[in-house]
């Protein structure tokens, strides 16, 4: 009571104190300008930044006030109780509607904007590096030594590709960021001892050839695009450039080889227009603004850690500075995914699919950066294809365009990519990498409502989806001996034999791991596969360079995903466990395998609270 008379009281004097302001300026006069003003100048700050629906709420208010005080006679008091009500059955689907959404978001959507603000990058130096999960002096002895003579071996073997990449670091960023290919906290003392980059000379079937004369077999598989294998793609380009070299660079016309291929493209994504383009990331952009524009609805539905190229539009959550507004990262395989679609299909234009997803649902893709233990989750995802159906239904019945993106699983999975894998139709789709056989490329494959580039009511409405080097003729002929070599029977068939041989591969592989008590295992989806580590350690990441030195090539995401192509041969497999089997053996010797005495997430919270604090003392001591 006494809390509450005080606060009268202060009212009270709070109300007089602005009467006697105002008395004493003299402005009482001038109140409706100020008001007048003051909604202007909110409005022209404000333009641009407010969605528009606020200002039409807004000046929809205002036009009931004046209706309700001046035509109804109704008192302020009524009025306010009135848009009170009115705004309550706006708010209750809007706010429906976004509960739905957040609980169907993907995690990291959520809390990336803020931990990329926290999370800080640290680095564990030499002496605590080899005994960071609480071994003894001896097996840290032995790991320091097992580093020290993989270093001295590799500046032998590879003295002309280290020298080469010490160069090409110093000018493209690109590379000094793919040569960190461990947890982040190891990379500076790695890196003092070892650089994997490879300078290549050439490729030999499923081999590639350094500069210093070193044959490994690659099962990087040339960051997706190799599905035919090197010797394959030889002759494409071969083939292509016989028929493309009498007309040289000439750009903005059409050709027959054009036609043949927008025939066999049209056969084999079932739907009747195609658009060319230079790369799978351009084919992404043009195929969610075709959808945005023909659909005239602004967002897209993509789903946890998939990824649709570097594009800032479509990348939700980590690699992006600019986070999208207009993208809804939802939860894969999640009932709530599909209520969200139902609920707001009058704003969403698309969703799109990428159906590597299947191999690590609601991951980011498997990499040895953020190999922190044994704590890698992949696999094909059971009922996936039953999933995919009904996303295909609800899209269907709520006018949802259904995007596959085929960039890396289209013609790796099936000749019909992964709609031929999973039997789905989808309303578009992107094609990339392999299609151009061998040369740059990306595709887009839809019907002629959504690929439209104009609005048939309105002239100024223009959709612009344009490309110099699109159907670029090198590109349309090596594309067409793909598409060619593609229709054969015997290629077709080379699918089955494919995957017959990665089964029997894996099962070999992980009998031998297993018999040889090695802590890891394969896992596989189609030709996509992934080794997994059965047991925790801190340093499963230096598999990755055993596997090197054993004479086998890796992408910079090392153990996390790798490729085989149809050109590999029973032999080729048997070559291949041979020198996984050596690394295993090495790095076991090294010391790397030992079990980890302390708590590796105990330690990981220790390093990164304190990483956090000294970042903030830092910043502090700065600024003041």
């Amino acid at each position: 009571v006494v809390l509450g008379s005080a606060g009268c009281c202060s009212l009270r004097g709070a109300v007089a104190s602005q009467r006697a302001m105002g008395t004493y300026f003299g402005t009482e006069a001038h109140t409706g300008f100020f008001v007048k003003s003051s909604a202007a100048l909110f409005l022209l700050m404000t333009f641009g930044d407010m969605k528009q629906r606020c200002y039409c709420w807004a000046a929809t208010a205002a036009c009931i006030w004046w209706a309700l005080t001046s035509l109804a006679g109704l008192s302020n008091d009524d009025v306010i109780a009135v848009l009170a009500a009115l705004l309550l059955a706006r708010a209750v689907p809007i706010l429906y509607k976004r509960v739905l959404t957040i609980a169907a978001t993907y995690p990291l959507a959520l809390f990336f904007p803020y931990a990329k603000h926290l999370l800080p990058k640290y680095a564990i130096d030499e002496t605590n590096f080899f005994s960071c999960d609480g071994c003894t002096a001896e097996v840290a002895a032995r790991r320091k030594a097992a580093i020290e003579e993989l270093s001295g071996k590799w500046k032998k073997k590879y003295p002309k590709c280290q020298e080469f990449s010490l160069e090409l670091k110093k000018m493209i960023s690109d590379l000094r960021f793919t040569s960190a290919r461990c947890f982040p906290a190891f990379n500076s003392v790695v890196q003092e001892y070892l650089d994997p980059s490879m300078a290549l000379e050439r490729t030999e079937g499923v081999d590639v050839v350094d500069l210093d004369g070193n044959s490994s077999m690659d099962i990087s598989g040339s960051y997706g695009v190799n599905v035919c294998g090197y010797e394959k793609y030889k002759e494409f380009i071969e083939e292509g450039w016989t028929h493309a070299k009498k007309q040289g660079l000439f750009l903005g016309s059409l050709d027959k080889t054009v036609l043949d291929n927008i025939a066999m493209l049209r056969e084999i994504s079932h739907q009747p227009e195609v658009s060319f383009h230079m790369s799978g990331t351009e084919a992404v952009m043009c195929a969610v603004r075709v959808a945005r524009f023909n659909t005239n609805k602004p967002l897209c539905v993509t789903f946890g850690g998939a990824y649709h190229g570097w594009w800032d539009g479509m990348q939700p959550v980590a690699g992006n500075e600019r986070l999208p507004d207009d993208v809804l990262c939802l939860k894969d395989m999640n009932r709530l995914s599909l209520r969200v679609l139902e609920a707001r299909s009058s704003e969403i234009a698309a969703v799109l699919i990428n159906a590597l997803q299947c191999f690590h649902l609601n991951q980011s893709p498997p990499s040895d950066p953020v190999l922190k233990t044994n704590d890698r989750k992949v696999g094909p995802t059971p009922g996936y294809k039953e999933w995919l159906h009904k996303l295909r239904t609800v899209c269907t019945r709520c006018n949802i365009a259904l995007i596959f993106d085929e960039v890396y699983t289209g013609f790796r999975l099936d000749p019909r990519g992964a709609q031929g894998a999973y039997d789905v139709k989808a309303d578009i789709v992107c094609y990339g990498k392999t299609l151009g056989g061998g040369l740059p490329i990306g595709v887009v494959c839809g019907p002629k409502d959504l690929m439209a580039r104009g609005d048939a009511k309105k002239a100024a409405r223009i959709n612009y989806v344009i490309g110099t080097f699109a159907g670029h003729p090198f590109v349309m002929a090596t594309m067409n001996a793909f598409l060619k070599w593609l229709k054969k029977p015997e290629t077709i068939k080379s699918y089955g034999t494919m995957a017959e041989n990665i089964d029997t591969f894996v099962s070999m592989a992980n009998a031998a791991f297993k018999e040889r008590g090695f802590p890891i295992k394969l896992t596989n989806w189609f030709s996509v596969w992934s080794i997994l580590y059965t047991q925790p350690g801190r340093f499963h990441w230096m598999f990755q360079y055993y596997l090197k030195d054993a004479g086998v090539n890796l992408s910079w995401v090392g153990t996390g995903r790798l490729l085989f192509s149809l050109e590999w041969t029973r032999a080729d497999y048997d070559r291949l466990l041979d020198r996984m089997l050596e690394a295993c053996a090495a790095m076991q010797n090294g010391g790397w395998w030992e079990l980890p005495v302390a708590n590796i997430k105990a330690k990981l919270m220790m390093e990164i609270g304190g990483a956090v604090v000294r970042n903030a003392i830092s910043s502090f001591s700065s600024s003041s």
